[in-house]
C-alpha cells in the first residue's frame, strides 16, 4: 500500500513540475518578444533621431554657406564701386605730396603774413521786371464759406408687433455610423489635419473594433505618422494591419510603406526584406509595381 501511494506522490509531482516549466517557458518567450520589440522601437527612434540631426546640421550648413555669398557679393560690389572713381578724384592729390598753390602774392590771391584782402563791394542786383499777367497766388485766399448743416429729419419708428413669430424647432442631429465617422476621420486626413485624424481614427476603432473598415482605419492611422516623418511609429502601425490582416487589399500597401519607412531610417536590410514580401504576397497588386521600383532602387 505504502510503495503505490509513493508512485502516485511521484507521478503528481512530476506533472506539477512540468506544469511549472510550462508556465516558465511561457513566460520567457513572451518577455523575449517584448525585449525584442522595446529594442527594435529604440533603435528606430535613435535612427530617426539620427537623421533629424543630419537634416538640422544641413540646413545650418546652408544658411552659414549663404551668409558667406552673401557676404563676399557684398565685398565684390563695394571693390567695383571703388575701381570707378569719377573724373574729379583722379585731380586730387597724392598722399604724402605736399599740395602747393598756382596763386601768387601779387595777384591778390593771399597776403604775406595771413591778412586777406577786403572783399570787393557787391554789385547791384538789377531790379525784376514784371509781368502783367494775372498773380493769383500774390492773394492770401479768406476763409471758406460756411455751408449749414443739413437737418435730420428722424423717421417714424414701426410700431412694435403685438406677438413675436415663433422660432423654428432645430432638426434633430442624425446619427453617425461606422461609415460617417470612418469618413469625417479621412477628410481630416485629406486636409492634412494629422494628429486629429488619427485621434478620430482611435476613436472609430474603439467604438467599431469588429467594423470590415477596420484594416482601413489601422492603415490611415500609419499614413498620419508617415506624413509626419515619424517613420518607427509608421513601422508599428502598419505592422499592425499586416500582422491583423494579412489577406487584406491593405496589407500589400502597408508592406510596402513597411520598406519605404525602413529606408527612410536607413535600415536598407529590413526595406528590401518587407519588400520582398509584398511582391511575393500579392505579385499582381498596385503596391507591388512600386514596390519592384524601391527594390531595384535598394538594389535589391
Amino acid at each position: 500500500m505504502s510503495y503505490s501511494k509513493l508512485i502516485l506522490l511521484a507521478v503528481t509531482a512530476a506533472l506539477v513540475m512540468g506544469c511549472t516549466a510550462a508556465k516558465q517557458d511561457s513566460a520567457a518567450k513572451a518577455s523575449i518578444e517584448w525585449r525584442i520589440q522595446s529594442l527594435e522601437e529604440s533603435f528606430l527612434n535613435f535612427r530617426e533621431e539620427q537623421r533629424r540631426q543630419a537634416d538640422k546640421s544641413a540646413e545650418e550648413n546652408q544658411a552659414v554657406q549663404k551668409k558667406l555669398d552673401d557676404m563676399q557679393a557684398s565685398i565684390e560690389a563695394l571693390k567695383g564701386d571703388a575701381g570707378a572713381a569719377p573724373d574729379d578724384m583722379a585731380a586730387a592729390p597724392v598722399q604724402g605730396k605736399e599740395w602747393t598753390s598756382d596763386l601768387k602774392p601779387d595777384e591778390g590771391g593771399w597776403v604775406e603774413g595771413g591778412n586777406a584782402p577786403a572783399p570787393a563791394q557787391a554789385a547791384p542786383v538789377p531790379a525784376v521786371a514784371q509781368s502783367g499777367e494775372a498773380k493769383p497766388w500774390a492773394t492770401v485766399p479768406g476763409p471758406p464759406p460756411v455751408i449749414p448743416e443739413p437737418k435730420v429729419v428722424e423717421r417714424e419708428k414701426p410700431a412694435p408687433a403685438s406677438k413675436a413669430a415663433p422660432k423654428p424647432a432645430p432638426a434633430p442631429a442624425k446619427a453617425v455610423g461606422p461609415q460617417g465617422m470612418y469618413d469625417a476621420a479621412y477628410a481630416r486626413y485629406e486636409k492634412n489635419d494629422f494628429e486629429g485624424a488619427r485621434k478620430a481614427f482611435d476613436q472609430f476603432l474603439g467604438k467599431y473594433p469588429k467594423s470590415s473598415l477596420v484594416p482601413n482605419a489601422l492603415y490611415w492611422k500609419g499614413e498620419t505618422y508617415y506624413s509626419q516623418k515619424n517613420y518607427p511609429q509608421a513601422i508599428l502601425a502598419f505592422k499592425e494591419v499586416t500582422g491583423r490582416f494579412p489577406k487584406h487589399d491593405k496589407a500589400a500597401a502597408a508592406l510596402l510603406k513597411i520598406g519605404m519607412s525602413y529606408d527612410r531610417v536607413g535600415d536598407q536590410d529590413n526595406a528590401i526584406f518587407y519588400l520582398r514580401a509584398l511582391i511575393e504576397d500579392f505579385p499582381g497588386s498596385t503596391p507591388a509595381v512600386l514596390g519592384r521600383k524601391e527594390l531595384t532602387r535598394l538594389g535589391g
